[in-house]
């Protein structure tokens, strides 16, 4: 069996990821480094703060999409896709 250990991504890492993606695809002047640059910079309180800021704005949106049923999650989607390209 193969061992996977080497390909696993710490959850923080993915969480600063989403973020920043998000971030950099709301901040017109900024590329995705960029904003991972300047949020790895930041105190671990701070990073902490910005990253369960943006996750959890984007559960609360994905919430409110669910509410409108399978045509609003699926705008909700398309709006989460164009905003990260």
């Amino acid at each position: 069996m193969a061992d996977h250990h080497a390909t696993r991504i710490p959850l923080s890492r993915l969480a600063r990821d989403v973020a920043s993606a998000l971030i950099a695809g709301l901040w017109p002047d900024r590329d995705f480094h960029e904003v991972e640059a300047r949020l790895a910079a930041l105190p671990a309180r701070a990073q902490t703060v910005i990253i369960g800021t943006t996750l959890g704005l984007l559960f609360l949106c994905a919430l409110f999409a669910a509410q409108f049923g399978v045509p609003g999650l699926f705008l909700y989607f398309l709006v989460a896709a164009a905003i990260v390209a």
